[in-house]
């Protein structure tokens, strides 16, 4: 078991976000103090979450998906490797030596050549409890995620902040955020309210506690979390009145 950071004297933890549309947990987790966004790398070229960071002083490097694949199709891996390739450069050449990976609407799946330059460093928000299992398995994966809670009757919807891995939604849990009541809203409607309820307050909790040195992971990807001293195997559950 290791701490996923240890702070540096004197140091902000540094963070590079990765988005495809508004990247709309940074205005949240601009507000920490042990840590920073150093810059962030935009996957579309059209992305509104471009000039959202730009106005926030933070700069931005645009590797657009679409026109690096050009004609070959968007689920060739292969060339996925390639492009991962191409965020490690980027990154490398604006020096901008990340701490922590955070992606904010991030709408592709990561390949090892990304994921082992950043051994459990690369963190996801997804807009489901990803504690809930049925039948052995995480029930509400998928980018239909918040369609399927709703379907299913739940009362209230959180989001998860976790590490990535190779098997999308599947990364080791550090915080779930409280719950947001459905009242009556669509899937649209709830995941829209959903950025700022719960994805932001979950991302930011994640960040101070990451940036204070207080989570840690052992070799099986179990998560602990330091209190009074001790480590303790779990991940965070925010209170309902954080919502």
């Amino acid at each position: 078991m290791k701490p996923i950071y240890e702070p540096k004297p004197g140091k902000k933890m540094r963070i590079v976000v990765l988005f495809s549309g508004g990247a709309s947990a940074v205005p949240f987790i601009m507000r920490g103090e042990g840590y920073e966004v150093v810059g962030g790398i935009s996957s579309s070229k059209n992305a509104p979450g471009i000039s959202k960071l730009e106005n926030l002083g933070i700069p931005v490097e645009v590797v657009d998906i679409h026109d690096f694949y050009g004609r070959c199709p968007i689920t060739d891996m292969k060339v996925r490797e390639s492009y991962d390739r191409k965020l490690i450069a980027t990154i490398e050449k604006r020096g901008w030596n990340p701490d922590i990976i955070a992606c904010s609407g991030y709408m592709y799946i990561l390949t090892p050549v990304f994921l082992n330059r950043f051994p459990n460093r690369v963190l996801n928000v997804h807009p489901a409890d990803l504690s809930i299992e049925e039948n052995g398995h995480r029930k509400y994966t998928g980018t239909n995620a918040v369609k399927a809670q709703l379907e299913a009757g739940e009362r209230v919807t959180r989001s998860t902040v976790h590490i990535m891995v190779e098997e999308a939604d599947q990364g080791p849990i550090l915080v779930v955020s409280g719950g947001l009541p459905v009242e009556g809203r669509n899937a649209e409607e709830q995941q829209a309210l959903m950025k700022e309820k719960c994805d932001g307050p979950a991302y930011r909790e994640a960040l101070r506690l990451l940036s204070e040195g207080r989570f840690a992971i052992d070799s099986e990807r179990n998560v602990y979390i330091r209190k009074d001293g001790k480590w303790e195997k779990r991940f965070i559950r925010l209170p309902e009145e954080m919502v």
